[in-house]
């Protein structure tokens, strides 16, 4: 069967090559295209994965090390990629990646060994047609984004978002576009008409990031380290407070969003409400294809 066809009518083909068996509950796995994932579907309108500038669906890597993310992202995206493996750190990442040569790659920034980052930048390196997918939270993906960038990534999808976000992200990035999520975009963009503190557009920068050290604002902004102590200087003279802790609440009052930003807590549980939300996500795509497997018995 012709891999154009729509996501309804693909019933694919299961493909094995397993390294370390075939689970993926650790390390290396190469794994069948199962089908999942139907709540939600790319746009019709933009015709993807029907385009028939897209003739095949992309071979795909996941690097995730939550096995309960890793499973429900697979159940989701599988019928629109052809998923030849599965890692759970950043060393097989690249091991699996040199071996295969895939179209596709999606990683989070937190993986074990060797992080997402160095993953992406040596993969976009060795392999410059690949495209990567960073697959993170709130936290890595606004406090590297700007590293996620020099390093070649594609795109940036938050696992909070939802298949629809996802799906978007994947349409565009397949096509060696470049995507970040919405979320992401308003957050990463400070605003640049402060009222009376003149601030400049890379002070803003240094600002809205003055809670993590030096050393990190310099490696995100790409500056050198006395760059970054010069603007601060500058910053809380134009601000009139002595610490960067007075600077960083002054950012807060002129409506600016610190970065990195922590996920919100749920005031009842106290738990992480977008972790919550995405193992919701992972947890209802296993359970719909369970149930696609058992109507095929």
């Amino acid at each position: 069967m012709s891999d154009t066809h729509s996501p309804d009518e693909f019933e694919p083909k299961t493909q094995l090559e397993t390294a370390r068996g075939g689970s993926g509950r650790s390390g290396k796995t190469a794994v069948g295209a199962g089908s999942g994932g139907d709540s939600e579907k790319p746009g019709h309108s933009a015709g993807w994965p029907d385009d028939p500038d897209l003739p095949h669906r992309p071979r795909t890597i996941i690097c995730e090390k939550d096995e309960l993310l890793r499973s429900g992202l697979r159940a989701m995206i599988a019928s629109f990629v052809s998923i030849i493996a599965e890692v759970s750190n950043g060393t097989e990442a690249l091991e699996m990646i040199r071996r295969l040569g895939p179209d596709l790659v999606i990683l989070d920034v937190d993986l074990d060994q060797l992080n997402g980052l160095e993953v992406c930048r040596r993969t976009c390196s060795e392999l410059p047609a690949a495209n990567c997918l960073i697959y993170s939270n709130y936290y890595h993906a606004t406090k590297y984004h700007n590293q996620i960038l020099r390093a070649g990534g594609r795109g940036v999808c938050l696992k909070s978002s939802g298949p629809r976000t996802l799906f978007e992200a994947l349409e565009h990035v397949t096509r060696s576009l470049p995507y970040y999520d919405p979320k992401i975009t308003q957050l990463i963009k400070p605003r640049t008409n402060m009222p009376s503190c003149n601030l400049t557009d890379r002070e803003i920068e240094v600002l809205i990031r003055l809670h993590l050290c030096n050393r990190e604002i310099s490696e995100e902004l790409d500056m050198k380290l006395r760059t970054v102590e010069k603007h601060i200087e500058c910053i809380l003279a134009k601000l009139k407070v002595s610490t960067r802790t007075a600077a960083a609440l002054k950012a807060v009052q002129l409506d600016l969003v610190l970065l990195p930003k922590m996920p919100e807590r749920d005031p009842e549980t106290d738990k992480l409400i977008e972790l919550i939300t995405a193992e919701e996500y992972a947890q209802e795509a296993i359970r719909r294809q369970s149930a696609r497997d058992k109507r095929a018995f």
